[in-house]
């Protein structure tokens, strides 16, 4: 009799799970933003503070992403305004287009 070959994946173990997206909620952070909670308070919030040195890295993308249009609950667009004035918005894209050229 043969012996069966060890070239087949390794069993996962029982307590190491996949990480599994979770639905981002987005008309509760446009609430808080609204109110004027900061970008800590409203990541707490809504239990997506990451470990190491950038903790709030996936809100400030996700508000990025809400900037530019986001669908609500009915399936409008909306986009979440900005709270810095239009002219200091337009500088900071200038800026940062001339730092990646």
């Amino acid at each position: 009799m043969k012996t069966p070959s060890k070239k087949g994946k390794a069993a996962r173990s029982a307590k190491r799970k996949r990480a599994t997206s979770r639905p981002f909620p987005y008309e509760q952070v446009a609430k808080m933003w609204a109110q004027e909670k900061t970008i800590p308070e409203i990541a707490k919030a809504i239990d997506r503070v990451d470990k190491g040195d950038d903790k709030f890295h996936a809100l400030r993308v996700f508000l990025s992403k809400m900037h530019k249009g986001y669908r609500d609950a009915e399936g409008k667009i909306l986009k979440l305004p900005y709270r810095i004035s239009r002219k200091t918005l337009g500088l900071s894209i200038k800026a940062g287009k001339k730092a990646s050229a």
